[in-house]
């Protein structure tokens, strides 16, 4: 895809400095040297306690409350430039000791943001903290941001988990269809819309079967990267034959314990002389 560029700056660009609340401030602005503590390139934080010069803002998925089904959610937004940060290039060099960390108060989880020197129009702090685990119910999560001066920027919000109550999709299958013949040493894919619980799939939940309904024997694997099950026949497939694939109700996501809304089934066919 062409990114599209307004004035020697990507629209990909544009959009996150939108997001921080920063483009207008980019739009006229030229690019800013970088100071010591708030020099105003990143905006006061509004809803969190700061001290010194520090300030800190959290911007997505949103500021003071968010809700959610998933089991963990990724936090970002922006902090303030500290003294001894340097601009270079476009990405700048932050000065040993800046840290942006983050804390589920709610659980007592603790864990580290990444960050980085934006300097390119203006110099801002960005960060983001990803995959913060989750409890059922309300989470109030803080992100702090210090330097080696001990100015500080923090921000709160609450992130509500609810029960997940959505069940899972089959989003692809290969092969499907009878109308390509495929080898008779095919291995049959079903990737899921989410985490699935796997412990659920199997030979038993992922089944194969010949046209004349005789089970096939087979084992089954998950991954949760791809969030997709593998099927292996245990041997050779006849040639010149239409195969059943069925995936039960069985088979559940990893968040909720949900399982399929109905059993999933589609069909494939080997090829006559391979």
């Amino acid at each position: 895809m062409r990114i599209r560029h307004f004035l020697g700056v990507s629209v990909h660009f544009l959009f996150r400095l939108a997001a921080f609340g920063l483009l207008a401030q980019a739009l006229v602005l030229p690019l800013a040297g970088c100071g010591g503590g708030d020099d105003g390139d990143s905006p006061p934080s509004t809803t969190g306690p700061n001290a010194g010069n520090g300030s800190l803002l959290i911007v997505n998925p949103t500021s003071g409350a968010y809700q959610t089904d998933g089991p963990t959610v990724t936090l970002g937004g922006n902090s303030f430039t500290p003294a001894g940060a340097s601009c270079p290039a476009f990405v700048g060099v932050l000065p040993p000791g800046y840290q942006v960390t983050w804390s589920n108060n709610s659980t007592g989880a603790t864990g580290n943001a990444s960050r980085g020197l934006n300097c390119v129009l203006i110099a801002f702090v960005f960060w983001d903290a990803t995959n913060i685990p989750l409890a059922m119910g309300d989470n109030s999560i803080t992100v702090t941001a210090i330097d080696g001066a001990g100015n500080v920027g923090r921000d709160t919000i609450v992130v509500t988990r609810l029960p997940d109550t959505t069940p899972p999709t089959v989003v692809s299958a290969w092969p499907v269809g009878t109308a390509s013949p495929v080898g008779r040493s095919t291995i049959v894919t079903i990737t899921f819309s989410e985490a699935m619980d796997q412990s659920t799939i199997s030979a038993t939940t992922v089944s194969l079967e010949d046209d004349a309904n005789n089970p096939v024997a087979a084992s089954v694997t998950y991954d949760s990267f791809s969030l997709s099950a593998t099927l292996f026949p245990s041997s050779l497939l006849a040639s010149n034959t239409t195969y059943q694939v069925t995936v039960t109700t069985g088979v559940r996501d990893a968040s909720g314990g949900n399982a399929l809304a109905a059993p999933y089934t589609f069909f494939f066919r080997t090829g006559l002389f391979f």
